[in-house]
């Protein structure tokens, strides 16, 4: 039989394995919290239409080369060069609906934080600055990781930091780099920076003769060419090129505009270009060439278009935590393990849950609840009411991938394929979204049945609207209004 020594030894235990180390509670938080921000962010404007895209392809069994969801461009050639991140998503949205992927969008941005945290960790920097650099970098890129390709390709940029960044204490893990190059070049339009990362390394190990330099360049020849292995060949690199240089794109998306100190999310962007110089000034020496070269390439990327700012945000967190690696040369005093940073890790998941559960307020599986952005969900419905399959719907650019998803039979004017149009239809959605003179010949010669516009937006097509004989106001609610052909 057991002593009453020995079970009470095992009681008191219980409590000490459950009890984290503070290093342990650092790391938690910086994969937590930005669990937490992210809770209720998801929008449809480029999501809606790539899960659309994905349940054709599941369903046909083929890629989708030709657009077949406007009135504007239909049949045209469509390089659908993010086919593999629109079958996941409409994988998921066909098992788990919207509120599968709000849980995806939290799961993703945290696995995104994790691994800049742990690249933060490979350049040397205790826990505690690690942490604050993961987070100092996830306030600078939240805003662009709400779900959509873009996010699983954040998830590959950060994973690909984590292997460059350690790649001379684990050499072999460099191994996978082509393998995450490839899939990326699948998923979304930024793969280049795999080789760009690549790139860097090289040119660090070559200069300062590390031991691994041949394998760098070797695995950076191989990654360019995994890049190639998608259907598309050697096109996704003039697409990816194209995309950044489309001027339509520049003029109507403000995410592909220059940051700008007025608006809060790219004033953190500065604050965060602000703190990194802090960081440099306070060393007392130079900073490392390589450091230099990867912060000024990364902030030279983010000053050309706001969406940008996201990969500076996650890169100079690695870029900067090696600067930390020998600021202090006695090593800290590390406290033992406590019940209460294990309290305080229990209260963060808790509110995970609970922001959790407050973003699926109004929603259901297949019906987005009432924090999904952009998707007019009753205007939407009075739309189908009025509609017969097969009509037109002039559409505010913001609603036509939801349309696409909701409405499948009724053809867009425009999109979030900004590429896919060419300047003709932009001018003309320019010209009647602004009501400019002529405004309703548009719409006659493309045979539009429906007008769909905010009001806010397109004001000044509203009250033309009202007063034009042709058209019938049909609905009207928060989102915006609906005129019918009278």
């Amino acid at each position: 039989m057991r002593s009453t020594v020995e079970t009470a030894a095992e009681s008191r235990s219980i409590p000490s394995r459950l009890a984290i180390s503070l290093p342990q509670l650092w790391a938690f938080m910086a994969v937590v919290l930005p669990m937490v921000a992210l809770h209720g962010a998801l929008g449809t404007i480029d999501l809606a239409y790539h899960i659309r895209t994905g349940n054709i392809m599941l369903r046909t069994h083929a890629l989708v080369h030709r657009d077949m969801y406007t009135f504007t461009v239909t049949g045209a050639p469509w390089l659908d060069q993010q086919w593999g991140a629109q079958l996941l998503l409409g994988l998921l949205y066909r098992a788990v609906g919207w509120p599968g992927l709000s849980v995806a969008q939290v799961l993703l941005g945290g696995l995104t934080m994790l691994f800049v945290y742990l690249a933060c960790r490979s350049a040397g920097a205790p826990p505690r600055a690690a942490a604050g650099l993961t987070l100092g970098g996830f306030a600078v890129a939240w805003t662009s990781l709400t779900l959509r390709p873009q996010l699983l390709a954040a998830v590959l940029f950060a994973i690909s930091l984590w292997l460059v960044v350690g790649r001379r204490r684990h050499p072999r893990r460099l191994l996978w780099m082509p393998v995450v190059v490839a899939f990326w070049a699948n998923v979304h339009g930024s793969f280049f920076m795999g080789p760009v990362l690549l790139a860097l390394a090289a040119i660090e190990d070559l200069y300062g003769h590390a031991p691994g330099a041949r394998r760098t360049v070797g695995m950076a020849g191989i990654s360019v060419l995994a890049t190639l292995l998608n259907p598309f060949g050697v096109r996704v690199w003039s697409y990816a090129y194209g995309i950044a240089r489309n001027p339509f794109i520049s003029k109507l998306v403000s995410e592909w505009q220059p940051p700008t100190i007025r608006h809060p999310d790219d004033a953190i962007f500065f604050v965060s270009v602000a703190a990194a110089v802090y960081v440099l000034a306070r060393r007392g020496r130079p900073a490392p060439w390589p450091t230099l070269i990867w912060l000024g390439l990364f902030f030279a990327m983010a000053l050309t278009a706001t969406r940008n700012t996201m990969w500076w945000g996650l890169a100079a967190a690695p870029a900067l935590a090696g600067l930390f690696r020998d600021r202090d040369s006695a090593p800290a005093k590390e406290l033992p393990p406590s019940l209460v940073n294990t309290a305080i890790a229990a209260c963060l998941v808790l509110i995970v849950g609970i922001f959790f559960m407050f973003s699926l307020e109004g929603g259901s599986f297949r019906r987005p609840g009432t924090r999904v952005a952009d998707a007019p969900v009753a205007l939407t419905t009075q739309l189908g009411r009025l509609l017969q399959p097969g009509d037109r719907i002039f559409n505010l650019q913001r609603w036509g991938s939801w349309f696409e998803l909701s409405l499948p039979d009724n053809p867009v004017f425009v999109d979030s394929r900004i590429e896919l149009f060419p300047g003709r239809v932009w001018n003309d959605y320019l010209s009647v979204s602004n009501g400019r003179q002529g405004w309703a010949a548009i719409l006659d010669r493309w045979n539009v049945q429906a007008v769909a516009v905010n009001t806010d937006q397109q004001g000044s097509l509203v009250r033309l609207m009202r007063r034009d004989p042709k058209w019938r106001l049909a609905y009207q609610d928060d989102d915006g209004v609906i005129f019918v052909k009278a």
